[in-house]
């Protein structure tokens, strides 16, 4: 099959002493191509710099996830500049987003915001997707894109319902989800419903490695070697032959993010 893992980390350190052999058995199912994507400024050089090593395989995706909204503006400064001096070698703003697991206080909710907008804004000064980090914060993040309107999107590990994934798509924008291990959870039913009633064309393969390694493997690192099971679950709901659903999904990855490969 031909396999795109459209959000991972395989700069985190989890892999320093066997990512080649993390590559070797990715290829050896079928993955293709790899889109490494930042959290924090300190991500940002090594991510680029896997995109440098395994050219054609590895690609750039620089933001900068809530969690590190606390930051000064200063960080933020440092790390827009980053991103607009190598503007080239990177292919989407993310993972940015909202994230009200931790911290649902007021304050931590707009410092969030503030910074969601401002890299939103970024990506649309730079002609650039975005792919977005939602966690426990649905309808602001819903608002946010109603009101800021960034032209390609993508809700990375898509966890809402099938009501707001129709919502978005009510807004007429390039719009995508990111489907990856929670579809083969026994408790994903309401993802299943979601990917069983999306359109085949705003889904995208991903695995957010090295977290939410799909079932039988939960518990272990995860990597992009596992994606046939996600291609299966979503083959199987969409009633489709594998390598047809491999070969779609991975067009529009290839669509979202402006590659050939």
């Amino acid at each position: 099959m031909k396999i795109i893992d459209t959000h991972c980390h395989l700069n985190d350190v989890s892999y320093a002493e066997d990512l080649q052999e993390v590559l070797e058995k990715c290829q050896k199912v079928g993955v293709r191509v790899c889109f490494n994507t930042a959290d924090s400024l300190p991500s940002f050089e090594k991510i680029l710099s896997l995109a440098k090593a395994y050219p054609g395989f590895f690609f750039s995706v620089l933001g900068i996830h809530p969690e590190f909204a606390k930051e000064k503006d200063s960080y933020f400064d440092e790390a827009f500049l980053f991103i607009k001096q190598h503007r080239n070698a990177i292919k989407a703003i993310g993972e940015i987003g909202l994230d009200y697991h931790f911290d649902r206080s007021e304050e931590t909710k707009e410092r969030q915001k503030e910074v969601f907008i401002r890299q939103l804004r970024l990506a649309k000064e730079l002609s650039l997707p975005v792919v977005i980090h939602s966690r426990d914060a649905d309808k602001d993040t819903y608002d946010i894109i109603r009101q800021e309107r960034p032209p390609v999107l993508d809700l990375h590990c898509y966890s809402g319902s099938c009501e707001m994934m129709e919502n978005y798509l009510r807004l007429g924008l390039d719009f995508h989800i990111g489907i990856g291990g929670v579809l083969t959870f026994k408790n994903a039913r309401v993802l299943k419903e979601v990917v069983l009633k999306a359109p085949l064309s705003i889904l995208l393969t991903e695995t957010d490695s090295p977290y939410l390694t799909p079932t039988p493997y939960r518990g272990k690192r995860n990597d992009p070697s596992y994606l046939p099971l996600v291609l299966k679950e979503i083959s199987s709901l969409k009633g489709l032959d594998e390598e047809d659903c491999a070969e779609r999904l991975f067009e529009n990855a290839e669509k979202f993010y402006g590659i050939e490969n």
